[in-house]
């Protein structure tokens, strides 16, 4: 089934989504623009199986069987006839994809023992989108499995047909070149990190009682979501203290947020549908409390979310994607720009992300056989650690992704306060001890 979209993609091929515009001429080895979902099972997972499943996932979605090619003037998606590859999974999640030992696939399917995991390139999908690629595997698989037949909610219904909306950019259709443009955020704290960095994605997972941090939120009004985030805005307000002495020298303390459009606009596409809020605290104006961050935190991200705030984002984004300087350049001007752009309106203008994909609804098939979840995000070389954040049945995990080999101060800071305001926390890690 063909799928035409709104582009500048050669005849018959598929233009990237407008978020995902900026991936491919900026991803390298620091800046990987990568993520993972994965489901743990109290079953051992066998490859054979795994690949009929995805098998059936490609069948029902064949928009995700592409791959990614450099035109002239454009990356753009072009079908894909090879065969995906099943992967046994390594140390560390969320790395650089080496598209050729994937079958230029821009998604990885990966198994441990018990473990479906999903990792995906982000010009293909966001977190929403892999989550529900990852769920239709997972279906997919106990069924050839016989281990049960049942459908996750809100998932992709294997039987029914692709509808067009699943690939469309909606970014397109939104866009309304009469609306002011978003306005320009100035350079946020970046924390470098003592000592060494290299390639491995590091991680501290945290598993935390659901019931306990959502009382501490409940007590101070605010959502679980704005719970984390503050508590991460808090603990990099720590670390600027220690840092920069000087009250009128700090640099505002920002944190983009991933916020999930669909709901909000009404679109169900499998596409990147994703804005950015930006929210944080000015610390040269003194020293804030932590319920002090919650007030802002939670004033931001109602605002943040605004339909009308986010359609002057579209315009801005789709605006400058239309542009016919930057339409018609060749890729080879127009890459560096789009690192630059990366910089000023991304990387530049927050301290760090949190990304939240929320609770993973479990079919009743599955209460008793889900062990774990999780979500991973790629680092940058800016802000050298991620937080991602995913919860199901009763626990909610968030995973810290880092570059730096041996710094580990900010996941301390951010674990202490949970465990001060009364949240029992349990650590897990990939690091290792000898390097």
């Amino acid at each position: 089934m063909k799928i035409r979209v709104q582009n500048y993609a050669p005849e018959g091929f598929i233009a990237l989504d407008n978020s995902a515009l900026i991936y491919p001429p900026t991803e390298a080895v620091y800046n990987a623009n990568t993520f993972r979902v994965s489901i743990d099972l109290h079953f051992a997972i066998k490859k054979e199986i795994l690949e009929q499943a995805l098998h059936d996932v490609l069948e029902r979605c064949s928009y995700a069987k592409v791959s990614l090619k450099a035109g002239f003037f454009w990356y753009y998606l072009s079908p894909n006839p090879k065969q995906p590859i099943v992967h046994a999974e390594g140390s560390y999640p969320s790395g650089r994809f080496l598209f050729k030992e994937n079958n230029n696939y821009l998604f990885k399917v990966l198994y441990n023992e018990h473990r479906i995991a999903l990792e995906c390139f982000h010009a293909l999908t966001d977190g929403s989108g892999a989550m529900a690629y990852l769920k239709l595997l997972v279906e997919r698989y106990c069924h050839h499995a016989g281990i049960a037949e049942f459908q996750f909610s809100g998932g992709l219904d294997y039987k029914a047909r692709p509808s067009k909306q699943e690939f469309s950019d909606p970014f397109q259709h939104l866009y309304d070149k009469n609306l002011p443009s978003y306005p320009k955020i100035s350079k946020a704290y970046h924390r470098k990190g003592r000592g060494g960095i290299d390639d491995r994605v590091k991680v501290i997972s945290a598993s935390i009682a659901t019931k306990q941090i959502k009382e501490r939120a409940k007590a101070r009004g605010i959502t679980i979501g704005e719970y984390l985030s503050s508590t991460y805005l808090y603990a990099l307000s720590q670390l600027q203290q220690s840092e920069v002495p000087s009250q009128k020298h700090r640099k505002p303390i920002r944190l983009s947020v991933p916020m999930n459009l669909r709901k909000i606009f009404g679109y169900e596409t499998m596409r990147n549908f994703t804005l950015f809020a930006v929210i944080g605290i000015e610390p040269a104006l003194g020293v804030y409390t932590f319920d002090e961050i919650t007030k802002e935190v939670h004033l931001q991200m109602a605002q943040s979310q605004d339909r009308k705030r986010l359609l002057s984002q579209i315009r801005r984004n789709v605006g400058g994607e239309r542009t016919p300087l930057i339409r018609f350049a060749p890729n080879i001007l127009k890459n560096p720009l789009f690192k630059l752009l990366s910089d000023y309106l991304g990387d530049d203008q927050y301290s760090g992300v949190i990304s939240n994909l929320g609770q993973l609804e479990l079919p009743p098939a599955l209460e008793g056989t889900i062990r774990r979840v999780d979500f991973h995000l790629s680092p940058g070389l800016l802000n050298k650690v991620a937080l991602a954040v995913i919860g199901y049945r009763d626990t909610i995990v968030v995973n810290f992704t880092s570059f730096l080999n041996n710094d580990t101060e900010l996941e301390r800071l951010f674990c202490t306060f949970l465990v001060e305001d009364g949240i029992e926390v349990t650590l897990s890690t990939n690091r290792e001890t000898d390097r």
